[in-house]
């Protein structure tokens, strides 16, 4: 009974969801490429590698299939940031959505420090403004900006 118990407990756990990112994107420009600026006061970069539609962070997916949940246009990539005087790379992913008919691009890098969540906004064709934090204090915090390299 106690591990009938224990794995209903981890299966709901698995079933909670981040707070929703909007409606999907009806077209997101493309993304990609080289995008640098400052996070919290310190040199930022976001290389933004591919772009595609795919699950949104909620929903039901069984394997390859989505069964329910909305699909999103997202982005895959590399965010490299200052923590403790240093420069570090991490893996990001994203989700680009319309809010207040704007896009929005929320990003989340997972590293062995912690997370960091970052939401950027596309004020202009080549630039991202916006705010993020990191689950550990020393990373950075506060507000972002980047524009797109040429």
């Amino acid at each position: 009974m106690r591990y009938l118990a224990v794995m209903l407990a981890l299966v709901l756990a698995g079933c909670a969801t981040a707070p929703p990112a909007g409606p999907p994107a009806a077209s997101a420009p493309d993304l990609r490429g080289s995008w640098n600026g400052t996070w919290g006061g310190e040199p930022f970069t976001l290389v933004v590698t591919e772009q595609t539609i795919a699950p949104g962070e909620s929903g039901l997916v069984l394997g390859p299939w989505q069964v329910l949940g909305q699909r999103y246009p997202t982005v895959i990539g590399t965010l490299t940031c200052t923590i403790r005087g240093e420069r570090v790379s991490t893996h990001v992913d994203g989700l680009i959505s319309q809010t207040g008919g704007a896009l929005v691009l929320s990003l989340r890098a997972r590293s062995a420090a912690g997370d960091q969540r970052i939401t950027l906004r596309l004020v202009d064709r080549d630039r991202l403004q916006g705010s993020g934090d990191s689950q550990y204090r020393w990373g950075p915090q506060g507000p972002a900006q980047l524009t797109r390299a040429r």
